[in-house]
């Protein structure tokens, strides 16, 4: 039986600050232009490098319980960023250790945890306005150029490639990175339509390192009703399926019970029928148009009791086709539908025209987007599958800074945009010591991120920090690249705001979290296991 210890308040506290600082230190090293690589050795697998903060995060681990439960926690920041946003993630793992580090001092001095918090609070929605009112809209090519080529690591070949590809599937558009077959990169765009729903289960997945299921020449059975085990038509449907071998199958309906699910489940998993369950999240009315929609792009037969057509009479000749398509958990791409042209054109124009009188006219621009979805297949040309790993979360990186840049703004980058918002807040007088620590923590950890890339670029932080601050322009900062201190902006050193207000948000969630418990308890196993998923992006 493994036995389990617990730690009070500051011992604990500080055992969790030493794997927060394990992780930050770690991370740090990768930050900024001049930042360094970080080679990983997992077993069974040939070591690579990366100077991604959620790829490190993932691999770390420390001996001792209580330091890796602060690791973790930290990782989670880390986490929470790469799924959200992308970019930003050791940015934040900074700001959450500083935020930290120095919030302990306060405690260490007698001082309130809850009122720390408060302040932090406090003063992180005050640095969040002053963000805003620092965030320029894109305006020209080269802006969202250089938001592109910040993100991607200051590479401005993926940066330029990144731009391309949302140029040519527009914001909303999707995209798969996969490695080239030859050393040349290249683009493939086409038309899909979309679906906001995915598989029902992650047992259909078929290719695990992406979580999503891939197939192809597929054929796809819509049905407007919830789909159960007890339903002996639908049953005796699959197997007229199996029989006449129309798979992978692709089952599309208002639902499906679990009963059901899990026989699909076993199936597929024995591999003599290729399926996937997916939901529609629409109801009603709603669930009978996205399916429409489906039925005409794809030529299915649509089951449905509205236009009498039944299960029970059901055959195969009732499933459509597609070329590809491809499910992750939160949406459906159905690629090359075998629907007839003319039809889906017509179908089209029809939705299109709803728009005039349809009482809501959202509803209907979003079949629209739906059916006139656009997907990129990048096919990233690399030497080395290292290189390929590194090379796609650069690209990543790069497309959801773009994405982010163009819905939100972007910002000097450089950490220079947190250091001007914390400048201009003032410390409230008639608080309490506790929450006027917690101010101070805030606004003295927004210059974490900037010192950091001072530090990575050989260059003493203190002699270069007092000039830029004092500087009127409140663009001035530093160029890693040329060692220059000057208008970021002007040189091309862009971070999208909305990076910037996830990575706020998520340090100073963590950190007010860690600074507000006070009793620390964790199993205590001779060896450390990481439950954590190791798997690289």
């Amino acid at each position: 039986m493994v036995s389990r210890v617990f730690k009070n308040h500051l011992d604990g506290l500080n055992a969790l600050h030493r794997g927060v600082r394990a992780l930050a230190n770690a991370a740090s090293t990768t930050l900024g232009p001049q930042g360094a690589h970080v080679i990983i050795k997992k077993e069974h697998s040939q070591p690579y490098t990366t100077k991604y903060g959620a790829s490190i995060a993932k691999e770390l681990q420390l001996p001792d319980a209580f330091e890796n439960m602060g690791l973790k926690l930290a990782r989670e920041v880390a986490l929470q960023i790469d799924a959200h946003v992308g970019d930003g993630s050791t940015t934040a793992i900074i700001l959450t250790e500083a935020l930290f580090a120095l919030g302990l001092q306060g405690i260490a001095r007698g001082l309130d945890p809850l009122e720390i918090k408060q302040g932090i609070v406090l003063a992180g929605d005050s640095v969040l306005e002053e963000l805003t009112k620092l965030a320029t809209p894109i305006l020209t090519d080269q802006d969202i150029l250089a938001v592109a080529t910040t993100a991607a690591n200051n590479d401005a070949i993926l940066g330029q490639l990144a731009v391309d590809v949302i140029a040519s599937i527009g914001v909303e558009g999707e995209y798969c990175i996969e490695e080239s077959p030859t050393h040349q990169t290249t683009v493939h765009t086409c038309a899909y339509l979309g679906l906001h729903s995915g598989y029902l289960s992650s047992y259909f997945v078929t290719h695990p390192e992406t979580m999503e299921v891939i197939y192809e020449d597929a054929y796809v059975f819509l049905c407007n009703q919830t789909l159960s085990y007890l339903n002996q038509d639908f049953i005796h449907f699959l197997e007229k399926v199996a029989q006449e071998k129309k798979f992978p199958l692709i089952i599309i309906a208002v639902d499906i019970d679990p009963q059901l699910l899990s026989v699909l489940i076993v199936n597929k998993l024995k591999g003599s029928f290729p399926v996937c369950a997916i939901k529609i999240p629409e109801q009603g009315a709603h669930a009978r148009h996205i399916l429409e929609d489906i039925a005409v792009v794809t030529g299915a037969t649509l089951i449905d009791s509205f236009s009498g057509i039944s299960l029970d009479t059901a055959d195969v000749n009732v499933l459509g086709k597609v070329r590809k398509i491809l499910i992750t958990e939160r949406t459906t791409a159905f690629f090359h539908g075998t629907g007839d042209n003319t039809i889906v054109s017509d179908h089209i124009t029809h939705v299109r025209q709803q728009t005039l009188y349809h009482p809501s006219e959202e509803v209907v621009e979003k079949r629209l987007s739906q059916l006139h979805g656009k997907k990129a297949w990048i096919y990233l040309g690399a030497v080395t599958e290292n290189e390929f790993k590194e090379k796609k979360i650069q690209m990543i990186h790069a497309l959801q800074a773009i994405k982010a840049a163009y819905r939100e703004g972007y910002l000097p980058g450089s950490g220079i945009a947190l250091i001007r918002a914390a400048e201009r807040i003032r410390i409230p007088e008639t608080i309490s010591p506790g929450i006027a620590h917690g101010y101070t923590c805030l606004i003295q950890s927004m210059r974490a991120p900037l010192t950091t890339i001072i530090t990575n670029c050989g260059r003493v932080p203190t002699e270069l920090l007092d000039t830029i601050i004092q500087h009127p322009d409140t663009s001035f900062g530093y160029n890693g690249i040329t060692h220059t201190i000057e208008n970021v902006i002007s040189a091309g050193i862009f971070d999208a705001f909305s990076v910037m207000r996830f990575v706020l948000k998520y340090s100073i969630s963590m950190a007010c979290s860690l600074l507000s418990s006070s009793l620390f308890i964790t199993d205590s196993p001779e060896k450390v296991e990481d439950e954590s998923p190791h798997e690289e992006k």
